[in-house]
């Protein structure tokens, strides 16, 4: 680290912007090697810790920055634009930190936020939890969690997992907090991928770990008590990742531009050719600006809609999850046409490994593969065409 975490601790949502690029900038060094060695990143993930980041959208009074949802979703595309893999992790810890906001009692609200910000715990989770949740075995005063957690990112590098199940006889889901080396629980890695090599993924498998229902987010008296507020955990999920793929765009684009001008200076381009150039860059520069204002009204619309958690509606949360649905489809699309359109417009040399744009495209493919709901666009259509909203639930 340097300086940045000795500087007073920013208060302002700019200050905060300004520490994340500090910190994009020491990642970005080191990122096409760390695609390479598809190590797990300790060092990333202590420098996160250092710089507040992990912290930021924890309460002011227990050491967090106490910011809202939409800086958090800027300062994920700045680190992802640094390097994806450590900006997807970012993304997925603001969501699992917040969990118990999501859907805990008052009493674990309070709790877990101070505790995490104290701690600066950094949280890791399934991608995918509906996939393969754990069976959860009541013994009267505990859980004993059991089975493959699948798809958790982060695991070796975090403090804390979100362990997600479901009783033997039981049809609603329940959410606990685990540390990370907790009794009874062991990691097994996933199969190397093509991007994201430094995502730490693999599967989380439980062996009855044991956890106290007083650890079942929500649940009093091992009943669970819900609020509409509950269904926010995936519209947050969903603009978090979105914007992790807009960040990995953005550093695709940054790169590209940088190589070219530097291919450029060596070797200038004819008049014909630099207007050929001038046109294909400008087309997606403009398509990355598109998404990135969108990005920014709806992380605005959310911020709006968890300051009032405790009145927000379904209506209201089914036509915001509408707008992020249309969010996520952009933003895949346009990571699309951005880091497979450099490698494109890239002189000669430019999608070679040493140049490390193809870094950018695998990082987005190898996202776009694990994507939940292809159906999105027609999400949109539907509620454009008949008024319809998605139907809450946890997970969709």
């Amino acid at each position: 680290m340097t300086d940045t975490t000795t500087d007073a601790v920013p208060e302002a949502a700019e200050a905060w912007l300004r520490r994340a690029e500090e910190v994009a900038a020491l990642l970005a060094p080191g990122a096409a090697r760390r695609d390479r060695e598809g190590t797990p990143p300790v060092r990333e993930i202590r420098l996160l810790k250092e710089s507040g980041l992990v912290t930021l959208l924890g309460p002011v009074e227990y050491g967090g920055a106490g910011q809202d949802w939409s800086t958090a979703f800027r300062v994920v595309r700045t680190v992802a634009a640094a390097d994806a893999s450590v900006g997807e992790l970012l993304a997925h810890h603001y969501v699992w930190v917040s969990i118990a906001e999501f859907i805990g009692t008052d009493e674990k609200i309070q709790h877990i936020a101070e505790v995490s910000a104290r701690a600066r715990w950094f949280y890791s989770g399934s991608s995918k939890p509906r996939s393969a949740p754990l069976v959860i075995q009541d013994t009267g005063r505990e859980m004993l969690f059991h089975g493959r957690l699948e798809r958790v990112l982060g695991h070796p590098v975090s403090d804390i997992t979100i362990l997600e199940g479901f009783l033997e006889d039981g049809d609603t889901p329940i959410s606990a907090l685990a540390m990370s080396d907790h009794l009874g629980l062991s990691f097994e890695p996933g199969a190397e991928e093509f991007g994201l090599r430094s995502l730490a993924a693999g599967t989380v498998v439980a062996d009855g770990a044991n956890i106290p229902w007083t650890g079942a987010l929500g649940h009093v008296d091992k009943t669970f008590v819900p609020r509409v507020y509950n269904t926010f955990l995936t519209p947050a999920f969903q603009l978090a990742q979105a914007n992790a793929l807009i960040g990995a765009a953005r550093g695709a684009l940054d790169a590209a531009a940088r190589h070219a001008r530097e291919q450029w200076s060596q070797a200038p381009l004819t008049e014909a050719a630099a207007a050929d150039a001038a046109r294909h860059y400008g087309a997606l520069a403009s398509a990355l600006w598109a998404v990135e204002a969108f990005a920014d009204a709806v992380g605005a619309e959310a911020d709006a809609l968890h300051a009032r958690r405790r009145t927000v509606t379904e209506e209201e949360r089914g036509r915001h999850a509408v707008r992020v649905a249309a969010l996520a489809a952009q933003a895949g699309a346009a990571a699309d046409a951005v880091t497979a359109g450099v490698l494109g417009a890239a002189c000669p040399g430019g999608a070679e490994a040493a140049a490390g744009l193809d870094r950018y495209w695998r990082d987005t493919r190898a996202r776009r593969v694990h994507e939940d709901d292809p159906g999105r666009a027609r999400v949109v259509g539907r509620h454009l065409l008949h008024g319809e909203v998605p139907r809450p639930t946890w997970y969709a």
